[in-house]
């Protein structure tokens, strides 16, 4: 195939859209399924791998290797990508440990050099992880997250739809939607405020979830008895996504920092 180097090595039950470029010493292996233009630089390692369209894979990449778990047995699991992903230099992407649910990146995410991907995670769409950052086995990110360098994510955690994580982040609990969290044991901080806007959402909206943050976080009440209070208000979908997020959290929530900049910063 013209678009794939000569010492590139591709496993014979690979299947690749011709349209795709695969670089020098790459290694295609098996159970591969590559989509429509993407560009795979030079020394990847792609395996178990489901990759749709216009992804692009910078260098020294490894994607859907083996999951480091000591209860993996050798089975074939997967990871399965989207379309119009970038993936930077050195970035790892591990399989999942079982069989009948992938690892799973969404649509135009941008993944760091040098960051992670555990096995069993599962990131949603438009998602930025910069350089260094490590997402432990089993965590859920939902659409419009970014995660600043150097963040460490336990496993299990889940990250809410266009939440912010600064840079250095240890976050063991999870992060509710549109909130930014900081911190070497990461509290809630204040609201995405830039991320909302990017996302279009009206100005009304960011109001009702300006006021819903501080009634859930920042008041004296029970984060159960204010989630009861604010439902009771019938509040936008965003901010009902919020309750919901918070309700269903089985590791438990990140508390907020008391004494913060009172413009949450925007």
């Amino acid at each position: 195939m013209p678009n794939i180097h000569p010492t590139a090595i591709i496993d014979p039950s690979a299947k690749i859209d011709p349209s795709t470029h695969i670089g020098p010493y790459s290694i295609i292996g098996a159970n591969v399924v590559i989509g429509k233009e993407n560009q795979i630089g030079p020394y990847c390692v792609i395996e178990n791998t489901t990759m749709g369209d216009k992804n692009r894979i910078i260098a020294s990449a490894f994607i859907g290797v083996a999951p480091q778990d000591l209860s993996y047995k050798g089975e074939d699991t997967r990871v399965v990508m989207g379309d119009g992903n970038q993936i930077r230099e050195c970035v790892t992407i591990h399989r999942s440990t079982k069989l009948d649910i992938p690892t799973s990146i969404g649509n135009n995410c941008l993944l760091m050099a040098n960051s992670h991907v555990a096995h069993d995670c599962h990131l949603g769409n438009n998602i930025i992880v910069a350089n260094c950052t490590g997402i432990a086995g089993h965590v859920i990110v939902e659409d419009r997250v970014v995660m600043s360098g150097m963040v460490g994510v336990h496993q299990f955690v889940r990250v809410g739809t266009m939440a912010m994580l600064s840079g250095g982040a240890m976050v063991p609990l999870d992060i509710p939607p549109y909130c930014i969290a900081q911190g070497e044991r990461a509290r809630l901080v204040g609201l995405n405020i830039v991320g909302m806007r990017r996302a279009g959402l009206s100005r009304e909206t960011i109001m009702q979830i300006r006021q819903a943050f501080k009634f859930l976080f920042r008041s004296n009440k029970r984060l159960e008895d204010a989630m009861t209070e604010l439902e009771a208000t019938h509040p936008c979908k965003e901010v009902q996504h919020m309750i919901d997020f918070c309700r269903t959290s089985p590791r438990g929530i990140t508390a907020a920092k008391r004494k913060v900049n009172e413009a949450d910063n925007d």
